[in-house]
Formats: structure tokens, C-alpha cells, sequence
């Protein structure tokens, strides 16, 4: 037996009431489209991020964890995980779904069962995940598992659900929004001290392994993406953590989540250790007053065509060029929309990228937005990103920390913080708002580009 301690082992749960509000959302919808059932398989793939609705509907999932689901119109839900040890410990860590069921891993077999007690030999079947993800177009359901069950219905119709569980999941209940802002809530912690280690010397896996531990250490979840870059120019996400110490003039690049049961939110961190070139300063600067300017003008009602507009007009006025991707859905994974803010370009004009632009914003849709304004034609450029969620009266940012565009002016409040460890003498210079620590100084943190440069004291 499992011993769980604190039953269900301190995690945290939903509620009932949410299980029944997600639960009537996909139902009506299926009603809507009369599918009798839908299933769903394992696929840990995109940081856990392929499987979101199976979680979605089971309450199931994290850490890699196999999961596959039968959800039918009407009845009880059953799930299914791997083996024994599986079916007892998330029987503790959840109290959703109790008939939990053992694949053998072999997956094919239970659901055929499944399918068969609710006498489904001709029913109408959806399929999560059989098309059109917005990072898996072709699909992510393994070709295997699914001919197998069509193969013990051949007189059952099985279609794509993807796009309904799409639309059901894409409006947030009040305990979803919760749960994202927790995890923006450790994005701030993991911004502050990454911020704190950063200087010449420091090996970027260490700097890594500090994003890790604190998202780990203050309750969020693992695996999550962590886009790391640093070097010359504007480095971009290393796809391993790279045995590289930071050096002086190093400019660093990162896009990073936390989940909190599973529950993302995003943010886009840059640095630089020395002096920042003003191309980039302003560019910088730029993304500032436009995601501001975006967070005031985004309402309900309101396309998300809108939006882009609103955002090419902001940047084009100020010189730069709108490039990259604006918003994309923020939730349990692989929420949408994904909207780029270059729609008419060559590498975002499919439909992943425009099928969503004629829908409105509505309330409990949450996404992180990132506003890209590049200087001249230039491939990149450092950008601010955080997250947002849409509520009855407009657009709300979850995180505390203010973004302001990085001053040059001296001798205000919190203007200069000095480091000092031992052996380099550094000045950091930002805007005040949250109060750290960094090696028995008092300093104010600030989500904006940090500037490190040796002292000339």
C-alpha cells in the first residue's frame, strides 16, 4: 500500500463545483455535435503539454504521467494509468475520477473494454488530438493505439475533438484563473533570483538549476519550459542547459513558465551583463509601452484581429517593426489562440496561426503576451512578456511587478543597488518596486531589462 501521509499528499485539488463546471461545458458541446463519447491517449510530449485535455477531464496528470481517458456523454468517466502502483497513488492525489483503470501498457485494450460496457459498437466517437494542435497540426495520437480501436468498432465513426475541448478549455473558471496566478505569483520569485545570481563567472546549467529549484521550492510543478539564452547579440533558448560560465557584456534571453497543478503562466526575462546598446535599450523600451497600451485597449467583445492591429499600428508609429508571436493561450497546455503579430508574413500564415483571429475576447480567456518591436529588419530583438487574463471590465496582468522602460537618470530611489561578492564591484540599475536582498544590500526589483557594469568607483 502507499503510505500518503496527508492523504493526497499535500497537492493541490479542484474542486467538485469546477469538475462540474468543465465537466457541463464539454458535455453541452458534445450534445451540440452528437458525439456519444470521447477518448483520449498518452502523449507526455511539449513539457506534458499534448495530453492537456486528458488532464483536463480527469484531473490526472503531471510528471510525465501516462494517462488515457474515455469521457462519454452521459455516465461515469473512466481513467487509465499504467499499472497498480498508478491506480492507487492517483486515486489518493485526486478525487475527480474513481474508476481508475490499469493499461499493462498496453493502451488499446481497456478503452476497447470501455467502449464496449457502454455499448458504443456504433456510436459517434471524438478523438483529442487527432488533428490540428496548435503546435502538433498533423496530430500527437499514436497511430497504434487508435487503429486498434477502430478496428474492435468498425461500424463506430470516430472524428476530431480537438477544436471542441479547445473551445471548452479556453475559458478559465475562477479556481483555473487562481492557479495561474499562483504560478506567476513563483515566476516572480524565480525572476528576482535569477536576477540576484547573475554575473561573469556564474555557469549558466547553475543559473538553470536555480530557475528549477525555485519554481520546485515555492510549489510549482515539473517539467516546465525553460528558454534560456545568453551570449552576444540576442542569444536565443538553448535546447540544453549549456556548461557555459556567463561573461562580461553576456546578454541574456529567457522565456520561462511555472505550472501550479499543472497550471501555466509565462514571462520573458532579458539581462545584460554590461552596457546594454540603445538599439536594444529602445526596442526594449518599446515592448514596454506597447504591452501597457495592449492591456488598456483589450476588453470582451473585442477580436482577437483587433489586437493585432492595435499592436502593428502601436509599433509601426514608433519606427520599429511588428515580428513574432504576440499572445498564445496560457492554461494547462496547449490552450489557444496563438496569434502572431506578422499574420500577412510567409512563416505564420496557416491556420495554427490565423483560425483564431476572428474570435472575441471573452472573460476567463488567459494568455501571456510578449510585443515584439524589432529594430529595422533586424531577426530579433529583446522584448517584455507576462501574463494576462481577461476579466468583465478589461485586461488584467497577474504579477506584481510594475513594467517601467528602463531609465538613465541617477540618483532616484532604488536607482542604483550595488553588488558586491568578494571579488567584482557591480551597479544594477532599475526601477523600484519589490524589495530583495542581494549579498546584504537592500535593493528594489524590477521585471525589465538589468543592466551589470564594474564600478568606476
Amino acid at each position: 500500500m502507499i503510505n500518503s501521509g496527508e492523504r493526497g499528499f499535500g497537492l493541490p485539488k479542484f474542486s467538485h463545483a469546477e469538475r462540474e463546471r468543465r465537466w457541463s461545458r464539454v458535455r453541452e458541446r458534445m450534445r451540440r455535435e452528437q458525439l456519444d463519447a470521447i477518448i483520449g491517449f498518452p502523449n507526455q510530449s511539449h513539457w506534458d503539454q499534448f495530453q492537456a485535455d486528458v488532464r483536463y477531464l480527469t484531473h490526472i496528470g503531471g510528471h510525465q504521467t501516462e494517462v488515457a481517458v474515455v469521457f462519454p456523454v452521459s455516465g461515469e468517466v473512466t481513467a487509465f494509468v499504467r499499472g497498480g502502483n498508478e491506480v492507487e497513488w492517483w486515486s489518493i492525489a485526486q478525487d475527480w475520477v474513481t474508476d481508475i483503470r490499469p493499461s499493462r501498457r498496453s493502451w488499446g485494450e481497456p478503452v476497447i473494454e470501455r467502449l464496449r460496457e457502454l455499448k458504443l459498437d456504433q456510436a459517434l466517437i471524438g478523438v483529442s488530438g487527432l488533428s490540428g494542435l496548435l503546435r502538433a497540426p498533423e496530430g500527437t495520437v499514436v497511430t497504434g493505439i487508435l487503429e486498434k480501436v477502430r478496428a474492435a468498432f468498425p461500424m463506430a465513426t470516430f472524428q476530431n475533438a480537438t477544436e471542441l475541448l479547445q473551445d471548452a478549455r479556453s475559458v478559465k473558471g475562477p479556481e483555473e484563473v487562481a492557479w495561474i496566478e499562483r504560478a506567476a505569483e513563483i515566476l516572480d520569485k524565480v525572476v528576482a533570483t535569477i536576477l540576484a545570481k547573475a554575473k561573469p563567472g556564474v555557469m549558466e546549467n547553475d543559473m538553470v538549476a536555480t530557475i528549477w529549484q525555485t519554481i520546485i521550492a515555492n510549489g510549482g510543478d515539473y517539467p516546465s519550459m525553460t528558454h534560456w539564452g545568453a551570449g552576444a547579440g540576442v542569444p536565443w533558448a538553448c535546447r540544453i542547459a549549456p556548461h557555459r560560465p556567463l561573461r562580461a557584456g553576456d546578454m541574456i534571453n529567457t522565456e520561462l513558465e511555472a505550472k501550479y497543478g499543472g497550471y501555466i503562466a509565462q514571462t520573458v526575462q532579458a539581462a545584460c551583463l554590461g552596457q546594454i546598446p540603445a538599439e536594444l535599450k529602445r526596442a526594449f523600451d518599446v515592448s514596454v509601452e506597447v504591452f501597457n497600451e495592449l492591456v488598456r485597449f483589450m476588453k470582451p467583445g473585442l477580436s482577437f484581429g483587433e489586437v493585432v492591429n492595435f499592436y502593428q499600428k502601436l509599433v509601426r508609429e514608433t519606427g520599429h517593426t511588428p515580428k513574432g508571436m504576440l499572445l498564445h493561450g496560457r492554461g494547462i497546455g496547449e490552450d489557444r489562440p496563438q496569434i502572431t503579430g506578422e499574420i500577412e508574413g510567409e512563416i505564420y500564415n496557416s491556420s495554427t496561426y490565423t483560425m483564431h483571429l476572428d474570435l472575441p475576447l471573452v472573460e476567463g480567456n488567459v494568455f501571456v503576451l510578449k510585443p515584439g518591436a524589432m529594430p529595422s529588419d533586424a531577426p530579433d530583438s529583446i522584448r517584455c512578456g507576462d501574463t494576462v487574463v481577461i476579466e468583465k471590465t478589461g485586461a488584467r496582468r497577474f504579477v506584481k511587478r510594475k513594467l517601467l522602460p528602463l531609465s538613465e537618470k541617477r540618483g532616484a530611489r532604488g536607482d542604483f543597488g550595488q553588488v558586491v561578492d568578494g571579488v567584482s564591484r557591480f551597479f544594477c540599475k532599475f526601477h523600484t518596486r519589490n524589495r530583495l536582498r542581494i549579498g546584504g544590500y537592500k535593493l528594489w526589483s524590477q521585471k525589465f531589462v538589468l543592466v551589470l557594469k564594474p564600478s568606476t568607483t
